[in-house]
């Protein structure tokens, strides 16, 4: 008698199938976390706002321009164009700081901001577009 050595191809056939599931799995929640880290990202710029956004409101009347120009920021990045709204005084500021994200194709021409509230603390919004997957605990 002659003895065989080896594998079968049923065998072959389902080890390679649990690697493609493996592999599947594996690449969504890649992209997941690739865009969670990006809207993240978005966040933490929108945050750089907080500080130069109260110096002015403590400033007082004579701030006339709420700008990222005025606040010494840049008004553009990779991923946001930046917007600022006055502060209505004594009540809360809806879009005080917004991003209109661009140059991410799942999330194109969609919003997030920052609402200043009339005590003085912040609350991060997101458009309704944006997967609540994607956003940054503090915009859930």
């Amino acid at each position: 008698m002659h003895k065989q050595s080896g594998f079968t191809l049923i065998e072959l056939m389902i080890v390679i199938a649990i690697i493609s599931i493996l592999a599947a799995i594996a690449t969504v929640s890649y992209q997941t976390q690739v865009k969670q880290s990006q809207l993240t990202s978005i966040y933490h710029e929108l945050n750089q706002f907080r500080l130069p956004y109260q110096i002015l409101i403590d400033q007082g009347a004579g701030v006339t321009d709420y700008s990222p120009t005025e606040m010494n920021l840049l008004t553009q990045t990779n991923y946001c164009q930046f917007n600022i709204t006055a502060p209505d005084t004594g009540a809360k500021t809806e879009d005080a700081v917004t991003c209109q994200i661009q140059n991410l194709n799942y999330v194109q021409g969609e919003k997030l901001s920052l609402d200043r509230n009339a005590d003085g603390t912040w609350q991060c919004r997101a458009s309704l577009g944006i997967s609540k997957a994607y956003l940054p605990q503090p915009c859930q």
